[in-house]
């Protein structure tokens, strides 16, 4: 069969057990159905892969999980994106499958694509923070390749696992600074006070505008009275404009935040 109709039987399935599309009396039999998917993502034309892949995630069976996980490591970049992007669409996924799919996921951090680093950090954020996949995560955040530190941290900040925050910290002194931006964010979203401190620091003393505006940014977000001198001193004195808008904004959050 030629990939052209092969695909559009995809489309069907997917949109049938998916809910998007239904005729009276069509009935597909949901693990028939992720079956016949899963064996197409072995199938020679890369379109068809790709659409199998996005098909599994649109039904989102976790039974599905095996196949796509093998997925990860298909020749094609698109393949292993549609891929990764599905499995952060599987539901109900257990706990020994879910560590599982997330080492899988942190080792395509480290993929040749950007696309593909981009789509398992965001599936590794959707599926959870088992404790192995923080882990991992935090072990990346040391990894030589500055493209994998980079894709770590934003999984870290999807995830928001309070445990990471020491490894957070740690790299914020890392030497890219999309890196510490991104620890200035995922610090953030845990909201932990400890992290004050050190976002301080960065606002102060990082050498890059775009990282003392996110910590200007988070400042505004959970910060207290303690660091509303910092913020002043960002406001009137930094030498980036971006940086001092931010800084005002973050002071008129705290200025008007019922606690203060």
């Amino acid at each position: 069969m030629s990939p052209t109709p092969i695909l559009g039987v995809l489309l069907l399935l997917s949109l049938t057990l998916s809910g998007g599309c239904t005729r009276e009396g069509t009935e597909v039999e949901p693990d028939s159905a992720v079956t016949h998917l899963r064996e197409l993502l072995h199938d020679p034309s890369p379109d068809v892969r790709r659409t199998a892949a996005v098909s599994l995630g649109k039904i989102g069976r976790p039974e599905a999980a095996p196949g796509l996980v093998e997925a990860l490591t298909d020749p094609d970049a698109l393949v292993r994106q549609q891929s990764a992007w599905a499995l952060g669409n599987l539901d109900e996924v257990g706990k020994d499958r879910l560590e599982e799919i997330g080492v899988a996921l942190v080792e395509r951090l480290e993929d040749p694509s950007p696309a593909v680093r981009e789509a398992a950090a965001q599936a590794l954020g959707l599926l959870g923070s088992a404790q192995v996949v923080v882990e991992l995560l935090t072990e990346a955040l040391q990894n030589p390749d500055v493209e994998t530190r980079r894709a770590a941290v934003h999984a870290l900040t999807w995830l928001e696992p309070p445990s990471a925050y020491g490894a957070l910290v740690t790299a914020l002194r890392d030497v890219d600074a999309a890196v510490r931006q991104g620890a200035v964010a995922a610090l953030g979203e845990l909201a932990d006070a400890r992290a004050l401190v050190p976002l301080r620091n960065r606002l102060l003393k990082d050498a890059d505008a775009g990282v003392r505006s996110e910590a200007a940014f988070r400042l505004g977000k959970f910060g207290d009275a303690s660091v509303i001198p910092t913020l002043q001193n960002a406001a009137t004195s930094d030498k980036d404009p971006g940086v001092r808008r931010w800084a005002s904004w973050a002071l008129q959050q705290i200025e008007d935040s019922p606690e203060s």
